[in-house]
C-alpha cells in the first residue's frame, strides 16, 4: 500500500512539474527525467535502451496476423494507475490569478464517478487561461531550453512518441537541426516497427523518414526487413501502410529498393487484395523503375485470375499494366487474355479485360475472340459480360465485329435479346458500330419486332434509332 501511495505521487507531479518549467517556474530541467527514471526504476516504465520485452513466440520479432499490433513492446507493473495518468503533454487548467499552476491533488482514495467531477471542476477553472499566452509559454521554453528537454527523455522516448501531444512536440523537434534528429532517432529507431503501427507514432516516423540521413535510412530499412514478414503485416496495417509508404517514397539506392521488395515478396498476394496492402503494392509500382517492380509484374501473372475477380486486385492489376514495358507487359497481357472469358463475367474482372482491350494489342484481342466466339448470345444476357460484348464492337477489327453481329442474327428468337435487360445494349451497339450490308441485314430482322419496341421499357433506345422509325 505504501508503494502504491508513492508510485501515485509520482504520477501526480509529472504534469505539475512540466507546466511549471512551461511557466518559468522554480523546478529544475532535470525535474522531469529524474520522475521518469523514479517510475522506471519502480517499474511503471522501461527504459529504450533495456532489450524489448517478446511479444510473440522465440523466432519471430513481430506479432503474428490476429496478435494486437499496437500493444507495447514493454508490459508496465501498474496497468491500473497507469489508465489513469495524466499524459505527460496534456494541458494542465490554470487558475488565472498569478500564473503559477495549481498544487497537485492531495492522494485521497477517490471512485472513478468523484474523480470526473473532479475533473469538470478543474476544466471550468482553467477557462480564465488564454490558449495564447499558453501557446508563447511553450515557444519560449522550447527556444531556451534547445537540446536538454530532448536529453532529458533520453531512454525513454519511445513511451513520449506513443502520446498524442508527444508524438507532436517530437515531431516539432525535427526540424531543430541535426542534432535533434540524431537524439530522436536513437531513441525510437529499435521500436520502429512498433510505432509505424502506432496511431501517434506513426506520424513520427513518416516525418523522421524524411529529415534522417543516408545512414539512418540504410539502418532502418536493415531492422524493418530483417524478417520479411515483418514489413509484410506493418503494410496490412491501417496505420502502418502510411508509414511504409513513406518509406517506399524515401528510398534512394538501388540496395535499399532491393531489401524492400524482397520483404515484400512473400506477402505480394496478401497485399494485393488487401485494403491497406494494395496501396503499398501500388506505391511501389508508382516510385520504383520496371526492372525493380519485376517480382512484383511475375505474381500479377501468375495470379491475375485471382487478382482481376478481386475489388482492390482488379486496381492493382490494371496499374501492372499501365507501368510495365515489354516483355513484363506482355507476359501480363496474354495471361490476362488466356483467362479472358472468366474474367469477362466477373463483377472486377470484366474491368481487366475492358482495359486489355482498349490497349488494341492485336495478339492479345484475337485471343480474346477466340474465347468469346460462339458464346456471344450467353455473355450478351449477363450484367457484367455485356459490357465486355459492347466493347468487343467498338475496338475489335471488321472481320470479329461482323462474327458478333451475324451470331446475334443467328438467334431464333431476336425478340427476347431485344427486351432483355442487358442484351438490349448489345443489340443497340450493333447498330452503332456496323454498315453497309451488316447492318442493313441487322435493322431488317429488328423491324418486324417494331411494336414490341414501341411498349418494351428496354427496347426504346433502339427503337429511337432514325432508320428503324422509317
Amino acid at each position: 500500500m505504501k508503494l502504491d501511495t508513492e508510485m501515485e505521487m509520482l504520477l501526480n507531479e509529472i504534469p505539475l512539474l512540466h507546466h511549471d518549467g512551461l511557466l518559468g517556474g522554480d523546478a529544475e530541467a532535470g525535474d522531469l527525467s529524474f520522475l521518469i527514471h523514479e517510475l522506471a526504476a519502480m517499474g511503471i516504465v522501461d527504459g529504450d535502451d533495456e532489450p524489448p520485452a517478446p511479444v510473440v513466440a522465440a523466432g519471430s520479432i513481430f506479432p503474428k496476423k490476429g496478435d494486437d499490433l499496437l500493444a507495447p513492446p514493454h508490459a508496465f507493473s501498474a496497468a491500473n494507475h497507469h489508465a489513469h495518468m495524466p499524459s505527460l503533454f496534456d494541458p494542465f487548467p490554470f487558475d488565472g490569478t498569478d500564473g503559477w499552476c495549481s498544487p497537485a491533488p492531495a492522494p485521497v482514495a477517490a471512485t472513478p464517478r468523484s474523480r470526473c467531477k473532479n475533473a469538470r471542476r478543474k476544466n471550468a477553472a482553467a477557462t480564465t487561461t488564454s490558449p495564447k499566452k499558453c501557446g508563447a509559454a511553450a515557444a519560449a521554453l522550447t527556444k531556451s531550453q534547445g537540446g536538454e528537454s530532448l536529453a532529458g527523455l533520453r531512454g525513454f522516448m519511445y513511451h513520449v512518441a506513443r502520446d498524442q501531444h508527444g508524438c507532436r512536440f517530437l515531431q516539432q523537434r525535427l526540424d531543430d537541426g541535426k542534432r535533434e534528429v540524431d537524439l530522436i532517432f536513437a531513441g525510437v529507431s529499435r521500436h520502429a516497427a512498433q510505432l509505424m503501427v502506432d496511431p501517434f507514432g506513426n506520424y513520427l516516423m513518416q516525418k523522421l523518414l524524411a529529415v534522417c540521413d543516408a545512414g539512418q535510412r540504410m539502418a532502418l530499412v536493415l531492422a524493418l526487413t530483417a524478417d520479411a514478414m515483418v514489413l509484410v503485416r506493418i503494410s496490412l496495417n491501417v496505420h502502418g501502410t502510411r508509414a511504409v509508404q513513406k518509406l517506399i517514397e524515401s528510398l534512394r539506392t538501388d540496395e535499399e529498393i532491393r531489401l524492400v521488395i524482397e520483404a515484400l515478396h512473400p506477402g505480394f498476394l496478401d497485399l494485393i487484395k488487401d485494403p491497406n496492402g494494395n496501396h503499398v503494392v501500388q506505391k511501389c509500382l508508382q516510385s520504383f523503375d520496371a526492372d525493380d517492380n519485376k517480382p512484383i509484374f511475375d505474381a500479377a501473372a501468375l495470379h491475375c485470375l485471382e487478382i482481376g475477380m478481386q475489388c482492390h486486385g482488379c486496381c492493382v492489376l490494371q496499374r501492372c499494366i499501365a507501368r510495365s514495358r515489354g516483355e513484363h507487359r506482355e507476359k501480363l497481357v496474354v495471361a490476362i487474355a488466356c483467362n479472358g472469358f472468366e474474367l469477362a463475367q466477373d463483377a472486377y474482372g470484366n474491368y481487366v479485360v475492358q482495359y486489355v482491350m482498349d490497349l488494341k494489342i492485336p495478339k492479345a484481342n484475337s485471343s480474346l475472340a477466340q474465347q468469346f466466339e460462339g458464346k456471344y448470345i450467353h455473355l450478351s444476357m449477363q450484367k457484367f459480360s455485356s459490357n465486355v460484348v459492347e466493347k468487343c464492337l467498338k475496338v475489335f477489327k471488321e472481320a470479329d465485329k461482323a462474327k458478333i453481329i451475324l451470331e446475334l442474327l443467328a438467334t431464333p428468337h431476336l425478340e427476347q435479346l431485344l427486351q432483355h435487360p442487358y442484351a438490349n445494349y448489345v443489340i443497340y451497339s450493333a447498330l452503332q458500330n456496323s454498315k453497309g450490308s451488316l447492318h442493313s441485314a441487322l435493322t431488317n430482322a429488328i423491324r418486324p419486332h417494331v411494336e414490341l419496341l414501341r411498349t418494351s421499357p428496354y427496347c426504346k433506345r433502339i427503337y429511337s434509332r432514325a432508320l428503324l422509325k422509317k
